[in-house]
């Protein structure tokens, strides 16, 4: 038994004490099947089937409204004509997994990530810094060899106090002497060049970054970081303008902590200068004597400026890449130690 609305075409099943549609509250049919609810839907002027015969109650129940089913305790069920159920096709059964799509290029439906433009400024002064690290390392290596050199030199000095020397060990001797010394002065411009050009680029990276121009001309800067002596002032001076911007504009530098850096750096460059001053006035002094123990202490002298100055570029080599940057973190300990009961 089903409960067929003509005016509205829907169609649940039977319940007893159900006349009206509680959709549209027009009166409801009762058919026996499917075929004669579509004979009904079909012929809408017919008259609708007659009901059974039902035992009449003693009182009659008021006719419900529509909005008597629309409680939320009733459940109305609307199911689609059997006229109107679209035809499956296709072939019938399980169809299987279906593949996941691939895709031959990149899809420029999702989002799409930009990539990040290199920043030049950026760029050119780690090249400047990788520069002057690596000519760090030959500048050092080139001092500590004419250090060896020299050293050797002196000892073949002491041993001839006492007995005369091969003059082919003298003349090999004169020559290795010649050689680290040019060595080791072209290991030096090439070094202050470096170092001019990695300031250049600091900067003009720091300055460019706090959107102020350079007070001081790119000549000047040379100047003062290239040339000897007038470096002793102007290195630190230049340094120091650049900590202090760099600090002004980047919360995460302590200013403290860069200041004595830059100190240290500064006292290590005038160590290695006095040094340098002083050989190159024992030997001057040497070339004008003819004394054989002035000659073996601008020789020692020598050897101390060397050694200095190469400890000097090898222990720079470790300063310069952490000389603007922030403090460091705790390091994490890669072995823990776990007491076992």
């Amino acid at each position: 038994m089903i409960d067929l609305c003509p005016r509205c075409r829907i169609q649940a099943p039977h319940r007893p004490g159900r006349e009206h549609c509680p959709r549209c509250g027009g009166p409801l049919s009762v058919v026996d099947d499917v075929a004669h609810a579509m004979a009904a839907k079909a012929h809408p002027a017919a008259p609708a089937p007659t009901r059974p015969a039902a035992p009449a109650p003693t009182r009659r129940a008021p006719v419900p409204t529509g909005r008597f089913y629309r409680g939320r305790n009733v459940r109305w069920v609307a199911r689609r004509p059997p006229e109107a159920i679209p035809i499956r096709r296709g072939p019938s059964g399980s169809r299987g997994p279906r593949l996941i799509p691939r895709y031959v290029y990149i899809p420029t439906w999702g989002l799409r990530d930009e990539p990040v433009k290199p920043d030049p400024t950026h760029d050119r002064i780690e090249t400047s810094r990788a520069r002057l690290l690596f000519v760090l390392v030959v500048a050092g290596t080139a001092l500590a060899a004419s250090a060896v050199i020299h050293l050797v030199r002196y000892l073949l000095l002491a041993v001839n106090r006492t007995q005369p020397l091969p003059d082919p060990l003298i003349v090999v001797s004169d020559w290795l002497i010649i050689f680290g010394g040019v060595a080791a002065f072209l290991a030096y411009v090439w070094a202050t060049l470096a170092f001019m050009r990695w300031v250049m680029d600091l900067r003009a990276g720091a300055y460019e970054d706090a959107r102020l121009l350079d007070p001081r001309r790119p000549v000047w800067v040379g100047v003062l970081v290239g040339v000897p002596l007038v470096n002793l002032i102007g290195a630190p001076l230049v340094l120091g303008e650049v900590a202090a911007l760099r600090v002004a504009h980047d919360p995460s530098l302590d200013a403290e902590r860069v200041g004595r850096r830059v100190r240290r750096l500064w006292v290590a460059w005038v160590i290695v200068n006095v040094t340098a001053v002083l050989a190159l006035i024992a030997r001057a002094v040497a070339w004008g004597s003819d004394s054989v123990q002035t000659g073996a202490n601008a020789l020692a002298m020598v050897i101390i400026s060397a050694a200095v100055s190469a400890a000097f570029a090898f222990w720079l080599t470790r300063r310069v890449p952490v000389l603007f940057d922030a403090v460091t973190a705790v390091p994490v300990p890669k072995r823990r130690w776990v007491a076992v009961g």
